[in-house]
């Protein structure tokens, strides 16, 4: 930007010294140097370098031509402030696009409510049955693992000789049909096998293994009855059968407890026991 200055009149009279010249005075800014689509605020101050200005009149003179500027937007508005009101008035047409676009907003809203509701009802559709998967779930667990107790007893039962009286009577018939035949193989095999076990004394515990076996499996039933509730029905009703087996398992410990010698065995016999009674 080139630089061009205002040079004041000397005046004969005054009291300057004659060789003082006169001071140069910058141009007022230019305001079409602001209108450029490529304006920047660093170039611009750059091309004043030549002003004989401080920067102090410089931030002056750019506040006071901020100052005029927002003048002359106040007296353009004040002077044409009719012909902005009644810029509304003279659309044609407005109010009727207005309202279809009012319309189209307010159907759009009620389609997008109703497949918000369809959402909101399927999530809890699925939260219901979600629900229900895992009540079932945790009642599929609750019946095997009332299965495995009764299996178990079935089986220790079995083992302990102990008659449950459930047969009907197409089973005693069947048994007592065959029982002549197998009576004679089947006592030798038991007694061939058992009588091992029986008197098998364990060196560690001063008991026989198969009565050691037998107290396991006593407690392991008692420890899958104790995760369900004492109350419920299955549980109530296997009370009986748990008695039994008891009372038939402290009889035996009892016995091994008379015949051990050792005091040591007998105490570990003693917390055996404590632990079937408990």
């Amino acid at each position: 930007m080139s630089s061009r200055f205002y040079f004041g009149g000397s005046d004969s009279g005054s009291d300057i010294d004659e060789n003082d010249a006169a001071l140069p005075f910058p141009k007022p800014l230019d305001r079409s140097a602001f209108l450029a689509p490529d304006f920047d605020a660093t170039a611009f101050l750059s091309g004043l370098s030549n002003r004989f200005q401080t920067l102090e009149d410089l931030q002056t003179e750019l506040r006071e031509l901020s100052q005029t500027l927002n003048k002359e937007l106040v007296d353009l508005v004040n002077d044409n402030y009719q012909d902005f009101l009644s810029l509304g008035s003279t659309l044609s047409g407005g109010e009727d696009k207005m309202e279809e676009i009012r319309l189209g907003l307010l159907g759009f809203q009620r389609d997008v409510q109703a497949v918000r509701d369809k959402v909101d009802a399927r999530r809890y559709e699925i939260a219901e049955l979600l629900d229900q998967k895992k009540a079932l779930k945790r009642e599929t667990g609750v019946g095997r693992s009332l299965l495995e107790i009764t299996e178990r007893l079935d089986l220790l039962e079995e083992k302990l000789k102990m008659a449950r009286g459930r047969s009907s009577r197409s089973e005693k018939a069947d048994i007592q049909e065959n029982e002549t035949q197998r009576w004679g193989e089947e006592w030798l095999e038991s007694t061939t096998n058992e009588s091992a076990d029986e008197y098998e004394v364990d060196e560690t515990g001063g008991l026989s293994a198969k009565l050691r076996r037998r107290i396991e499996e006593y407690l392991i039933v008692k420890h899958l009855s104790s995760r369900h509730s004492p109350r419920h029905p299955f549980i109530l009703t296997q009370e009986s059968r748990l008695r039994k087996i008891q009372e038939v398992l402290l009889s035996d410990l009892e016995a091994a407890i008379k015949r051990e010698p050792v005091v040591k065995m007998k105490q570990q016999m003693l917390q055996i026991r404590a632990a079937i009674e408990g």
